[in-house]
């Protein structure tokens, strides 16, 4: 999957610096966020089946609370 961080605003990548614990400056500039961000999320490594599990069993408990709202 590719996500192009370089279209992001420089405060959702430190956000994103902040959230993950990235070794960066806090006051990098933005072409230092999006390498460090693209190296992140290039290399972390995501469980599908058990990530699409989630979901679904997350979506069957919440369903009361996603129905009431009208979707």
């Amino acid at each position: 999957m590719y996500l192009d961080f370089n279209a992001l605003n420089i405060q959702v990548l430190r956000r994103y610096r902040q959230a993950f614990k990235l070794n960066v400056k806090a006051r990098s500039s933005k072409d230092d966020l999006v390498l460090a961000a693209s190296r992140h999320f290039n290399n972390y490594m995501v469980d599908e089946v058990d990530t699409i599990a989630r979901f679904l069993y997350t979506v069957h408990s919440n369903k009361e609370k996603v129905t009431s709202v009208g979707y």
